[in-house]
């Protein structure tokens, strides 16, 4: 049997965001700041950086096509405000996910992701649902441009 075209799959989809995709590890997590690492990627679009690698899937610990971390940034300085700012990170990745995901489910490789916040707390709904969409089109329309 046929497996159906993308845009025919793209309704029955689940948008969910299961804990196996969620980047835990300190290892992976210090691997995307380390400044002295030549295959990191990174993409900002207005309020919101992705910095990303590509890895091999065994260094997950788990069979997934990316895992993605999310931080807040130092400009939330309440409790209250950091959990909002990463609940809106998290809710707006988890619709437009598969822009990422796609690419990787067949393949060997993973991705890892860790999504920045770097704008004013007050302005977060806005800039957040404006902004992290863009970015995650950039990031895949630059490592998939090298690949092609």
């Amino acid at each position: 049997m046929p497996v159906p075209e993308l845009p025919d799959r793209v309704e029955q989809r689940r948008l969910t965001f299961p804990p196996s995709y969620r980047l835990k590890r300190r290892r992976l997590i210090r691997s995307l700041f380390d400044r002295t690492r030549d295959d990191i990627e990174t993409v900002a679009v207005g309020c919101v950086r992705l910095l990303y690698r590509v890895v091999d899937r065994s260094v997950l610990g788990h069979d997934v096509p990316l895992q993605v971390g999310f931080a807040p940034g130092s400009r939330a300085e309440s409790g209250v405000e950091r959990n909002r700012i990463r609940r809106l990170l998290r809710e707006v990745y988890r619709v437009h996910q598969y822009t990422l995901v796609d690419p990787f489910v067949c393949g060997p490789d993973a991705l890892i992701v860790m999504i920045l916040f770097r704008g004013a707390p007050e302005q977060a709904d806005a800039c957040i649902e404006r902004d992290l969409p863009r970015a995650l089109q950039r990031a895949a329309a630059s490592w998939q441009k090298p690949r092609a």
